[in-house]
C-alpha cells in the first residue's frame, strides 16, 4: 500500500503543477490522471488544496488496506456486471465522514494504530478509538471540502474504470447514488456564512496596526530588523497597510507594476509565470486586476529601493520581481511566502507590540497576520467614506455624497472582488462600530425621555 506524498514540478514554459508520488518518486497513476484532467488548469495553490484532500483519502486507503480504485475493480469482478449501491456499507459511509473530520495528524495516528492490526479478509475494517479523548477535528468547511473531494474522486474512478464495460450506461445511476450517499455525510453544522463573526477574530484593533508602522519605521531605534533588510521590510509593511493587497499580489509585483508618474500599483494576474522559477510555491493574485493609488511618499520610497538597494543585490538582474531575498542561498531571488510570513511574525510576537496591546487594554483574539492588514484597510476606507459624506452634507454638496451602492462598487474595485458579498466580511469592524454608536445614541435618548436617575 503506497504512502503518497506531494511533489512540485515546474515545466519549461513556467507551468506549475503538483502531483502525488510514491516512495520511489514515481507519480501515482489514478491521482495524477485525476489532477491532470480535473484540476490542471487551476492555480498551484488550488491544486495543493485538492492534493491535501487526496492525501487524506490515501491515509484512509492505508487504514482500510485497499486503494479505492482496487476496491471498485474487485467489486465489479465479484459481481460480474453489477455495481451494488452497497459498495460501501452504511457504517463504512459514516466512517468515511468521520475520517474527513479528523486532522491529518489524528488520521495518521489511527493509521499507525491500524498497522498493528491483522487483516485476514478483503472487508474494510476501521479502527476503534484507542483513547477516550476525542480526536482533534478540522473546521466544517474543510470537512465538507474533503467529503466533496472524496465523492468527486470516487465518481471519477468509477466512470473511468467502468467506461469500457458493455453495460456502462447501467452503472451511471448507481455511481450517482453512491456519490450522493458520500455527500450526505457533510456536517449539518452551520457554515461560516451563517455565523455571527466578531471583527476582533478577524484582525486586531486599528491602533495596533498604527503601532506596527511605528515599530517598523526606518528611524525607530527599536526596529527589530537588521540594516540589510530594514528598508525592504518597511516597504512591505507599508504596502500592506496602505493598499490592503493580498500576500500573493504583493510578492508577484514586478518593477513595471509601479506607476511612478501617477503613484499607483498595478495588480496583475500572472499564473505560471516563466520568469518565476526560483520559488517553490508561486504567489499569485486571487482577485481581479486593478490599479491601486498609493501616496507620493510610498511611490518615491519604492523608487529609491529599486535604484539604490535592490540593484546592488546579486542575481536580481535575472528577473523583475520587486521584492527580493537579501541573504542566504536565495539571495537575489524573489521573496518567498515563507520569508514574508516570518517577517510579519517577528513583529507580531515582539515584546514591544505585546506591551502596547497590554498597556492600552486592547482585547483581541486575533494575532497580527498579513491578511489582517486587509481588514484594517477596509475599516479605514469605511471611515473615509463617512468623513467624506459628513463633510459633503455639512457644506451642502449633496452630489458628492457617496451612496451605499457607490461605496460597494468602490470597495469591490479596490479589493478586486467579483461580487459585493465578498466585501461584507472585510467591513465587520466598521459595521459593528456603527451599530454600537446608533444603539448608544438610542439608549441615551431613552434615558433622557424617561429621566432615569432623577430620584437619586
Amino acid at each position: 500500500m503506497p504512502d503518497l506524498h506531494r511533489k512540485n514540478f515546474i515545466a519549461q514554459d513556467g507551468e506549475r503543477f503538483t502531483l502525488l508520488v510514491n516512495e520511489d518518486g514515481i507519480p501515482d497513476f489514478w491521482t495524477t490522471l485525476y489532477m491532470t484532467t480535473k484540476v490542471r488548469s487551476q492555480t498551484q495553490a488550488t491544486q495543493r488544496a485538492h492534493l491535501n484532500n487526496l492525501v487524506h483519502i490515501n491515509i484512509w486507503e492505508q487504514i482500510v488496506g485497499e486503494r479505492l480504485s482496487d476496491k471498485i475493480i474487485r467489486i465489479i469482478n465479484d459481481h460480474a456486471t453489477i455495481l451494488n449501491d452497497d459498495l460501501f456499507t452504511t457504517n463504512e459511509i459514516h466512517q468515511i465522514g468521520h475520517h474527513c473530520k479528523l486532522t491529518s495528524k489524528a488520521a495518521r495516528r489511527n493509521l499507525k494504530a491500524s498497522s498493528k492490526k491483522t487483516r485476514n479478509d478483503n472487508l474494510i475494517k476501521f479502527i476503534s478509538p484507542i483513547s477516550k479523548i476525542p480526536d482533534p477535528i478540522v473546521g466544517v468547511e474543510q470537512q465538507i471540502g474533503r467529503i466533496r473531494e472524496f465523492a468527486e474522486y470516487f465518481e471519477f474512478l468509477a466512470i473511468n474504470i467502468l467506461r469500457s464495460k458493455p453495460s456502462f450506461s447501467a452503472y451511471l445511476d448507481r455511481i450517482s447514488r453512491i456519490k450522493s450517499n458520500i455527500l450526505n455525510q457533510k456536517s449539518k453544522g452551520r457554515s461560516s456564512r451563517n455565523k455571527v463573526i466578531d471583527p476582533d477574530r478577524k484582525a486586531p484593533p486599528p491602533e495596533v496596526f498604527d503601532e506596527v508602522m511605528r515599530i517598523v519605521d526606518l528611524e525607530n531605534p527599536m526596529n527589530p530588523f537588521t540594516s540589510a533588510v530594514r528598508t525592504r521590510n518597511y516597504l512591505l509593511f507599508r504596502v500592506l497597510y496602505e493598499t490592503g493587497m493580498r500576500t500573493g499580489e504583493i510578492l508577484q509585483l514586478k518593477i513595471t507594476d509601479i506607476d511612478f508618474s501617477d503613484s499607483a500599483i498595478q495588480v496583475r494576474r500572472r499564473h505560471n509565470d516563466p520568469e518565476d522559477t526560483k520559488r517553490r510555491f508561486e504567489p499569485n493574485a486571487k482577485t481581479e486586476e486593478r490599479d491601486i493609488p498609493i501616496s507620493r511618499k510610498l511611490s518615491n520610497e519604492l523608487r529609491n529601493y529599486i535604484l539604490y538597494e535592490r540593484r546592488e543585490i546579486p542575481n536580481t538582474k535575472s528577473h523583475s520581481f520587486l521584492f527580493v531575498s537579501n541573504k542566504g542561498k536565495s539571495k537575489g531571488d524573489p521573496l518567498s511566502l515563507i520569508q514574508f510570513s516570518k517577517m510579519v511574525e517577528k513583529v507580531a510576537v515582539s515584546e514591544k507590540l505585546a506591551d502596547f496591546i497590554k498597556k492600552n487594554g486592547f482585547s483581541t483574539s486575533r494575532t497580527l497576520t498579513k491578511h489582517s492588514f486587509r481588514h484594517n484597510f477596509n475599516n479605514r476606507f469605511s471611515k473615509i467614506i463617512d468623513t467624506n459624506n459628513a463633510l459633503a452634507v455639512e457644506e451642502g454638496r449633496l452630489n458628492d455624497v457617496i451612496s451605499e451602492k457607490k461605496e460597494i462598487e468602490q470597495r469591490m474595485y479596490l479589493n478586486g472582488h467579483r461580487s459585493a458579498t465578498s466585501a461584507i466580511v472585510y467591513n465587520l469592524r466598521h459595521t459593528k462600530e456603527q451599530a454600537e454608536k446608533l444603539l448608544k445614541n438610542e439608549q441615551n435618548r431613552i434615558d433622557e425621555h424617561l429621566n432615569i436617575g432623577e430620584f437619586q
